[in-house]
C-alpha cells in the first residue's frame, strides 16, 4: 500500500462521479411521475443536484475531509435517501443513491463498502416501503446488489490508483539510485582530471623547491607562487565538487533549481543576472540534473573567461520540450571547427557540456564570437514514450 493515498486520480474519478449524480439528478427532475411532481419533490431532487455540484466543484477540499471523517459519507447516504422517498425506487432516482457506494468503495475500499452499502440496503427498503412498487427479483434482490457492485467498482479502482502509486514510487526511487550512481562515478571522474592532478601537480612541485631553493631562490620564489596558485585552484575544484554533492536536484522544480543556480552564482561572481524560468516543467531526475549541471558549468565558463557584466539565463517549456539558454555580454572567443581542440588546449567546459547534453538525450549550440559574448543553448526534449534524436552538438 502506499504511504499516502493517490489523491489526483481518486480526485479526478470522484469528479467523474459527481458528473453522473448531477446528470442522474437533472434527469431525475424531468422523468418525476406526475402523481410525484409536487413542490417537495422538486425540492429534495433540486438540492441534491446542488450538492452534487458543490461536491463536483469544491473537490479538493471535500475528498480530504471525507477520507478523514468517514461519517460525512454515512451522511450523504441519508441525504440521497431523500431521492428514494420522494421520487420512488425505480428509474434514475435509484442511480443517484447507488454514487455513493462507489465513492465509498473508492475511498475506504472494503471498509467503506461494507459499512455504506449495508446501509444504502436498508435505506432502501424503507423507502421501496413508502411507495407502490410491484415486488419482482429485480426490486428486491437486484437493485440492493447494485449497491454492492458499486462499492466493487470503486474498490476496483482504488487498488487500481495505489498499484500505479506503488509503480511510480519505485520508478522515482529507481531514478534517484541511478543519478546517484551515475553522479558518483562523475565525480570520480571529474576528481581524478581535474582535482587529484592538481594536487599531483602540487605534490611535484612542493618536492622540488628545497632543490630550488638552494640552487635558484628566484626559481624557487615562483615555484612557491605556483603551489599557492594550484592550492587555491584545488581548493576551489574541492568546493565546487561538495557544492554539487550538496545540491538537491531529485526533489525540486527545474524553474527553482534554474533560479537558485544563477541567483547564488550572480550574487557570488557580482555580475547582473536577468533570469526567466517557465514552471511546469516536468523531466526525468537524470535528465534534470544534467541540465542543472549544464547551467553550473556554463556560468564558470563565464566567471572563468567571459569577464561578462550581466548574463541573460532562461528557461523555456513548450512545443513538446524545454529549452535551457545562458548568454553572456562578455568578450566572446572564436570557436574551434572541432570542439576537441578545446580539450587539447586545456579547456574542458564545452566539452564537459556536450557530455552532459549526450547524456540528457539533449541538443546542445554553442555560439560564440570575439566581442560579441557568448550564448550556450540547450535543448531537451520531453519524454511521451517516443525514443529522443541522437544528441549532437552545433558550432556556429
Amino acid at each position: 500500500m502506499a504511504s499516502d493515498p493517490p489523491l489526483a486520480r481518486i480526485g479526478a474519478t470522484f469528479r467523474l462521479l459527481m458528473q453522473v449524480r448531477v446528470l442522474a439528478s437533472g434527469l431525475a427532475l424531468l422523468l418525476v411521475p406526475r402523481d410525484r411532481a409536487d413542490l417537495e419533490t422538486i425540492f429534495v431532487l433540486s438540492c441534491v443536484g446542488a450538492l452534487s455540484a458543490l461536491a463536483l466543484f469544491g473537490w479538493q477540499e471535500i475528498v480530504p475531509r471525507l477520507i478523514g471523517y468517514p461519517v460525512l459519507l454515512a451522511l450523504d447516504a441519508l441525504i440521497v435517501y431523500a431521492a428514494l422517498e420522494v421520487g420512488g425506487v425505480l428509474g434514475p432516482f435509484f442511480l443517484v443513491t447507488a454514487i455513493t457506494s462507489t465513492v465509498a468503495g473508492l475511498l475506504f475500499q472494503w471498509s467503506g463498502t461494507l459499512l455504506i452499502c449495508p446501509l444504502q440496503v436498508l435505506l432502501y427498503y424503507a423507502a421501496a416501503a413508502d411507495s407502490a412498487w410491484a415486488a419482482s427479483f429485480q426490486t428486491v434482490l437486484g437493485m440492493p446488489l447494485c449497491y454492492f457492485i458499486g462499492g466493487f467498482v470503486g474498490t476496483a479502482l482504488r487498488r487500481l490508483f495505489d498499484e500505479f502509486a506503488q509503480s511510480d514510487e519505485a520508478r522515482h526511487r529507481a531514478e534517484i539510485a541511478a543519478a546517484a550512481a551515475e553522479e558518483r562515478t562523475r565525480l570520480a571522474r571529474e576528481m581524478h582530471d581535474s582535482l587529484v592532478k592538481t594536487l599531483r601537480g602540487i605534490s611535484m612541485s612542493a618536492s622540488a623547491l628545497p632543490a630550488w631553493v638552494s640552487r635558484s631562490p628566484d626559481r624557487a620564489r615562483e615555484e612557491a607562487q605556483r603551489i599557492v596558485a594550484a592550492a587555491e585552484i584545488a581548493s576551489r575544484e574541492a568546493r565546487e565538487l561538495i557544492a554539487e554533492l550538496r545540491t538537491d536536484t531529485a526533489r525540486r522544480p527545474l524553474d527553482e533549481i534554474v533560479g537558485d543556480i544563477a541567483g547564488s552564482w550572480a550574487a557570488a561572481a557580482g555580475v547582473e543576472a536577468q533570469v526567466s524560468a517557465d514552471s511546469g516543467v516536468e523531466l526525468p531526475i537524470r535528465t534534470r540534473h544534467e541540465v542543472a549541471a549544464i547551467l553550473r558549468e556554463a556560468l564558470e565558463n563565464v566567471k572563468r573567461h567571459a569577464d561578462a557584466p550581466s548574463i541573460e539565463v532562461r528557461l523555456q517549456n513548450g512545443g513538446g520540450r524545454v529549452v535551457l539558454t545562458i548568454a553572456d555580454h562578455g568578450k566572446g572567443f572564436a570557436m574551434p571547427a572541432d570542439v576537441d581542440d578545446l580539450a587539447r588546449d586545456g579547456h574542458y567546459g564545452v566539452v564537459g557540456m556536450r557530455e552532459r547534453a549526450a547524456h540528457a538525450g539533449a541538443e546542445m549550440t554553442v555560439t560564440s564570437e570575439p566581442g560579441e559574448g557568448t550564448t550556450v543553448t540547450v535543448t531537451v526534449p520531453i519524454p511521451d514514450g517516443a525514443q529522443a534524436p541522437a544528441p549532437y552538438l552545433e558550432v556556429a
